[in-house]
């Protein structure tokens, strides 16, 4: 039974778009929305017994536990579905999973990629407003662009391909903030002490930007770092590489010499 039930929750929540890092148990998913908040979604009955009509989210704070809870009934989000050629539902079906002998399956319809997307959009709403990014940071005119690139490696290389980026979002109307320009005259990169130091003032930076915008073939630790950083606030990511996830597709051994960014 749970199988299908982490199957359907996985079409929904599966690519980490809405809750970081989602897993499956039973028929729940439970995932984080960061720092202390967390989110567990679930398919629940609001009538008849073993007819699963509603997708439940409630978010929950670490330590204090439930801070709110949302009932999204399948029906108000998708409307009635129609079944073509059966006559006993002329005006379609309300949608819902059903157990048929024990078996959870949709009744009488299957959802199309539209439909859980639908779902998926209604559960991102509502679970934007508890994320940490405060609304206030939103505003008109130009955005804070924070400039997530490699570094370390052939650091003047490096430092110029960052500054020619810096450049397009200047010339786009935007505020480039762009690590690369501000610490290296100021913090040694081979100083393991002024380069920690010089990452984590990275992510205040981040914290104080609208958009993050990341460059380059090849996404370091220190660059997964920030994307991170910025998903879990809910800052815009935007890359032209690759679609953005939580976890890069493998972690890459630095070669001799080499730091992570």
């Amino acid at each position: 039974m749970s199988n299908f039930f982490e199957r359907e929750l996985g079409r929904v929540f599966g690519a980490g778009q809405v809750i970081r890092d989602p897993t499956y148990s039973g028929r729940a998913c439970l995932g984080t929305l960061g720092k202390d908040l967390r989110v567990r979604a679930q398919f629940i009955t609001t009538g008849y017994a073993d007819h699963y009509d509603a997708l439940k989210i409630t978010v929950l704070n670490r330590t204090d536990g439930p801070v709110d809870t949302l009932v999204l009934k399948l029906k108000d989000l998708l409307g009635m579905k129609p079944v073509p050629g059966n006559p006993y539902f002329p005006n379609g079906v309300a949608p819902h999973i059903w157990l048929d002998q024990g078996k959870p399956e949709w009744y009488a319809f299957q959802p199309t990629a539209a439909d859980y997307d639908t779902i998926r959009q209604a559960a991102k709403q509502y679970l934007d407003v508890f994320r940490d990014r405060q609304q206030e940071h939103a505003q008109d005119g130009p955005k804070l662009v924070y400039i997530c690139a490699p570094l370390r490696g052939d650091v003047e290389k490096n430092i110029e391909f960052a500054r020619q980026k810096a450049q397009e979002v200047f010339q786009a109307g935007d505020i480039p903030v762009c690590p690369h320009l501000m610490f290296p005259p100021v913090a040694d990169p081979e100083n393991p002490q002024q380069d920690q130091a010089a990452r984590e003032m990275g992510l205040r930076l981040v914290e104080s930007c609208q958009q993050v915008n990341v460059y380059g073939p090849e996404w370091t630790e220190g660059m997964w770092a920030e994307i991170r950083h910025a998903m879990d606030l809910g800052i815009e990511v935007k890359t032209d590489q690759q679609t953005i996830g939580h976890s890069p597709p493998r972690r890459q051994v630095p070669r001799k010499g080499k730091g992570a960014r």
